[in-house]
């Protein structure tokens, strides 16, 4: 890189044609002022030529040369200054014409969008309000509308459970989780196999009813009789055979179930139910025979002993005997309908044990499924606690209450038995963590106290429980004897000193005898 001198010079040397001194540039200002003064017209200028105004726009005529172009150049110069200024006044003028335009403009556009979303606002609402005012309008805002009672009161009860539906129920109970598109498959069958049964028979119960030319009214009491008769025999064949069939599918169920691990207890317990119901079924059957065996009876007249009567004999005219079913009618309805009843109570129990057991597989599929996936009841397992066995549906099913509610709480029990482990055993850790803490804080306040006594900057340290009883017992040796021995002078005050010399700081060791201490070479 070159010296800062080289570059000085180089800028001289450029320089130096336009560089002149003082005397020189002087000089050259007078020629030009003389020059400049012979071109103005009177020979005196009274200002600087570039400030002119606007108003002087034509060139003189003795005007030559120079300053004639610079005349024309001036005079153009100003016309262009006006054309500007013309051109300003126009862009500003439009600018504001533009700006009070555009205001109102503006305006009626935004009141424009707020007419129009008030009228979509308005039309919305008018739209809720008329579906509002259709609705009250029908049946369903009335507040009988969803009352049981009106839903249900020309509904027609609820049909018999076909035989083959519960057969086909048992014999699917063992069945798995996989078959349950077959299952509603069969029952969607079964349901529409029903259907058509049932318009088959109100079709024939038409066809009856046009054919039959007997009416209600014309009807006798003993017909009406023998009609409820049959019915009732019909009614209690099919719940003695409906009672039958359950009775085998539990007897079933229960053979099953021994199998699995059931104990011959309940098997025993079920068989003296099932005898106990039996036993009274017979009996029910034997009152209802000799029910129907005094009603057929008829009353027969007694026959009395002929007397010898002078009187003419009239002949009296022998009414027929008087029928009593007419008697009996209202409590063979009576029967009936509660027979009925008792048919919708079994019903009626059976869906809400089926109900009932579905819920509680649930609920025991769940703790079973956690008591899996849980950590807890394997690290606390119950003492003695037996394995259990999986239940099935039907045995869901079949189970009484007390053996559902007797399962629940045996799934639940080794959770209570696993939390309450654990609280004891957290209490335990927490009870040894405080007692060590404990320790460890002994410790370092008597390793404090300790160094505090090091440094002297503890009192008088107390003295301690055997302490207190050795000098209690000291107390009373010497009350007793009056004179101790002079082992046991020299061993209290020995102890005593050695308190002392404790209690005291650093420079309490020495006693008090510095000035005492002797050399070895002293004769004593």
């Amino acid at each position: 890189m070159s010296s800062p001198k080289k570059t000085m010079q180089a800028i001289q040397n450029v320089l130096e044609p336009y560089i002149r001194p003082r005397d020189e540039v002087a000089h050259i200002r007078r020629i030009l002022a003389l020059h400049l003064d012979s071109c103005v017209n009177d020979g005196s200028t009274t200002g600087p030529l570039a400030l002119v105004e606007s108003s002087s726009t034509k060139p003189s005529s003795v005007a030559r040369g120079l300053q004639r172009e610079y005349l024309e150049a001036l005079n153009a110069n100003i016309k262009a200054r006006n054309e500007h200024k013309a051109c300003l006044k126009n862009s500003s003028r439009l600018e504001r014409e533009v700006s009070t335009s555009g205001e109102p403009q503006s305006n009626r556009l935004e009141e424009h969008l707020a007419i129009v979303s008030l009228q979509k606002k308005q039309e919305r609402l008018q739209a809720v309000e008329k579906h509002l005012d259709s609705l009250k309008q029908k049946p369903a805002a009335s507040p009988d509308f969803l009352d049981p009672g009106e839903i249900f009161r020309n509904s027609k009860p609820l049909p018999d459970v076909p035989g083959e539906l519960v057969s086909a129920l048992a014999l699917d109970k063992t069945a798995s989780s996989n078959h349950l598109k077959d299952l509603i498959d069969q029952l969607e069958k079964h349901v529409l196999r029903t259907k058509l049964l049932l318009k088959r028979e109100e079709q024939l119960l038409e066809q009856v009813r046009s054919r039959s030319s007997a009416r209600p009214g014309s009807i006798s009491p003993s017909a009406k009789l023998e009609a409820l008769n049959t019915t009732r025999a019909e009614l209690i064949n099919w719940i003695e055979t409906e009672l039958g069939k359950a009775s085998d599918d539990h007897a079933g169920n229960d053979g099953e179930e021994g199998g699995h691990g059931q104990g011959s207890a309940e098997t025993t317990r079920i068989d003296e139910q099932l005898v106990a119901i039996k036993e009274k079924y017979t009996r029910y059957l034997g009152a209802r025979k000799g029910l129907f065996h005094l009603v057929s009876q008829q009353p027969r007249p007694v026959i009395e002993p002929q007397t010898e009567d002078r009187t003419p004999r009239t002949i009296i005219p022998t009414s027929a005997p008087v029928s009593s079913t007419h008697l009996l009618s209202p409590y063979l309805e009576n029967l009936l309908s509660i027979a009925h009843e008792q048919k919708g109570l079994i019903m009626q129990k059976s869906h809400l044990n089926v109900v009932i057991a579905k819920q509680v597989k649930d609920n025991c599929q769940a703790l079973d499924r956690l008591a899996e996936e849980s950590q807890l009841i394997p690290s606390h397992p119950v003492p003695g606690g037996a394995p259990r066995h999986k239940q099935t549906f039907g045995h869901a099913v079949s189970s009484s209450a007390s053996e559902l509610s007797a399962s629940s709480s045996s799934r639940v029990k080794p959770w209570v038995f696993a939390a309450e482990s654990a609280k004891i055993l957290t209490f335990e850790a927490v009870a040894e963590k405080i007692e060590e803490g404990q320790i460890a804080l002994e410790s370092s306040m008597r390793t404090i106290g300790e160094i505090e006594q090091l440094f002297g900057r503890r009192g008088p340290v107390k003295q301690s429980r055997e302490e207190e009883e050795d000098a209690i017992i000291d107390d009373i040796w010497m009350q007793e004897s009056g004179n101790l021995s002079s082992r046991g002078t020299k061993h209290a005050t020995k102890r005593k000193t050695d308190k002392r010399r404790l209690s005291g700081d650093v420079w309490d060791m020495v006693d008090g005898n510095l000035g005492l201490l002797r050399s070895e070479g002293d004769p004593p």
